[in-house]
């Protein structure tokens, strides 16, 4: 007995001790709880512009998705055709933040219109070179004029979506600490108008975070702390859905990139609910590239995003999807399974 009464009070004083419980009552409660919290989740969140990447999600929900690719691979591309999709379908009741720490609101805005409206980037970003030409009576003018007003419906569709999508910059988020704050706030205003919303975040890229209220030895510590942050703020403080880009070590070996090739921490890959490993044939071999597709009437190679579910602690699926990329427009199309499987076959075959 009073081994019993020692054995108490030294865990008592201990500062990590926790309390005693009945450990078989709290198995069932927790299991019990755990089931109401699935149901809660309903079927998760679906993007019906990409139905073979929305089967493979199995539905998506809170966590912490990467999109690693080399530069200019088309990863911040991919990312933000996919948010768009997520937050503008009405079903979802979404409210999408895209972040973008990388580029400025006056680089991105032009993006999303051009991918809306499939219109050159150029037209949406600088319309005086265009009206310009038309002034002038140059050939190819009524193309312009038809590019120009679609820039201007693409730019109406922004502030149609003000209440499902919102691009956001340096200039107004400078740091982590910033955007957590930001982001909570977002949250709860659109809650307070409907509670059956919530947001879904988008951060291009990751690796651009600082957080002035912490100190690093090094940019090693530093992105170990992002990684275990921002799946923190995606699991356990905001409750959502965030998609980050990362960048991959370049690497002059003809190969697709692996999980070993993300850059700055491994953190990242341990962290990552998805990790998404994005590559573009066209861009790293040129006109070597294997993989690509022609648009109509021409031999031109144009890219096919390979993006390859490294790591999945969402769903069953591991494997490959693909997706006709057209840079020129920031648009991202999704493959029909035929020519996903074919393409499988074209990589696994050389």
């Amino acid at each position: 007995m009073a081994e019993d009464k020692t054995l108490i009070k030294n865990l008592l004083k201990d500062p990590y001790s926790v309390p005693m419980e009945d450990f078989f009552e709290t198995t069932e409660t927790e299991i019990d709880e755990f089931n109401e919290r699935a149901h809660k989740k309903g079927k998760g969140y679906c993007c019906p512009s990409f139905p073979e990447f929305d089967k493979r999600m199995e539905g998506l929900d809170l966590g912490l998705f990467m999109f690693a690719g080399e530069s200019n691979s088309g990863k911040s591309a991919l990312m933000m055709n996919l948010i768009y999709d997520y937050c503008t379908n009405p079903d979802n009741k979404l409210f999408g933040l895209y972040y973008s720490l990388d580029d400025s609101k006056d680089e991105i805005i032009p993006r999303f219109v051009a991918m809306d409206q499939l219109i050159p980037i150029g037209v949406a970003a600088k319309p005086k070179r265009y009206e310009e030409m038309i002034e002038n009576g140059e050939e190819g003018s009524a193309t312009y004029q038809e590019w120009l007003d679609k820039r201007e419906d693409g730019l109406q569709r922004l502030k149609d979506l003000k209440r499902q999508f919102k691009i956001i910059d340096g200039e107004k988020i400078t740091c982590g600490e910033q955007l957590l704050d930001h982001a909570r706030k977002a949250q709860m205003f659109v809650k307070a108008f409907d509670p059956d919303w919530n947001i879904i975040i988008g951060i291009d890229s990751l690796s651009d975070m600082t957080f002035p209220s912490k100190k690093f030895s090094g940019d090693k510590e530093l992105n170990d702390y992002i990684a275990k942050t921002v799946k923190t703020w995606a699991v356990t403080e905001l409750k959502v859905p965030i998609f980050g880009s990362l960048h991959l070590k370049k690497f002059e070996q003809n190969r697709r990139p692996q999980v070993g090739d993300v850059k700055e921490s491994g953190r990242y890959i341990y962290e990552a609910s998805v990790l998404f490993l994005v590559h573009n044939d066209v861009n790293k071999s040129k006109q070597s590239a294997t993989i690509y597709h022609n648009e109509e009437n021409t031999d031109e190679k144009m890219p096919i995003l390979e993006m390859d579910w490294a790591k999945n602690k969402k769903s069953s699926y591991k494997g490959k999807t693909y997706h006709y990329f057209t840079p020129n427009y920031s648009k991202i199309t999704e493959c029909s399974t035929d020519v996903m499987k074919r393409f499988d076959a074209l990589i696994y075959t050389n």
